[in-house]
Parts: C-alpha cells; sequence; structure tokens
C-alpha cells in the first residue's frame, strides 16, 4: 500500500487531519507573534515620527 492509498491522509498535502492540526496552529502561532511584533514596531514609528502628530 502506498501512501497515495492510505485513507488517514488527506489531498492534496498529504497530511494526516492531526498533522495538518499541528501545522494550522504553528501557522496561526506565527501569524499572532508577528502581528505583535507589527503592532510595536507601528507604535515606536507613531511615538518617534513627528511628521504624524
Amino acid at each position: 500500500m502506498s501512501d497515495l492509498d492510505d485513507p488517514e491522509r488527506v489531498w492534496p498535502t498529504g497530511l494526516t487531519i492531526r498533522e495538518s492540526e499541528e501545522l494550522h496552529k504553528h501557522v496561526i502561532d506565527g501569524a499572532r507573534v508577528f502581528f505583535v511584533i507589527s503592532l510595536i514596531a507601528h507604535t515606536l514609528v507613531y511615538m518617534y515620527s513627528p511628521w504624524l502628530k
């Protein structure tokens, strides 16, 4: 039985449901970290940029 015939794997990624949920968790965590860093960066730019006030 090849990986393509495995009923646990989902097309087109070839990941199992458990693997795809784990990957999704990492993607969402990375997006949250990016959002927090960008929020801090935008706040600092607003505070230190005189032409925005």
